[in-house]
């Protein structure tokens, strides 16, 4: 792997998602993810030495954590847990426990339609990104959005 790539596996997934939620410390998130504290422990300063996460108190002997909402970009390898994390949310929608839509299309274009697309996909992918940043309320609809595009 490259200098800047950083593996995402489905632990990363939920912690992130569990950090979504707000601010936690490793006892808690290992406790809601059911992971082993040592390991919740490594994966928190790895993604605190990427950028990933920040320090933001501390609760007792433990520091608390928040994710920084800057993207993590995907590799290859961590194709497969984010598909993981996926079907988690299709589950979720199954069971009428999510709102929520999901679909996927490939179709034949012009290379002009083509690049609008992309175009629309980085777009939204901004705007998202954008509402991530701004003040987060204490209570609050959790979101989870996964995006993929290419053109060949």
């Amino acid at each position: 792997m490259g200098q800047s790539e950083f593996f995402i596996d489905t632990g990363i997934l939920d912690l992130f998602h569990e950090l979504a939620k707000g601010p936690a410390t490793v006892p808690a998130l290992a406790d809601a993810t059911g992971r082993p504290v040592a390991r919740v422990a490594r994966d928190i300063d790895r993604l605190l030495k990427r950028g990933y996460v920040e320090v933001v108190g501390r609760k007792g002997e433990n520091n608390v954590y928040r994710g920084t909402g800057k993207d993590i970009p995907s590799t290859a390898d961590s194709g497969k847990h984010m598909l993981e994390h996926l079907k988690k949310g299709v589950d979720l929608l199954a069971r009428g426990k999510a709102k929520g839509t999901m679909s996927s299309g490939v179709l034949k274009t012009t290379e002009k339609k083509a690049n609008e697309i992309f175009d629309l996909i980085t777009e939204l992918r901004d705007r998202v990104r954008a509402i991530e940043k701004e003040e987060e309320p204490a209570e609050g609809a959790l979101v989870t959005v996964f995006f993929g595009a290419w053109v060949e």
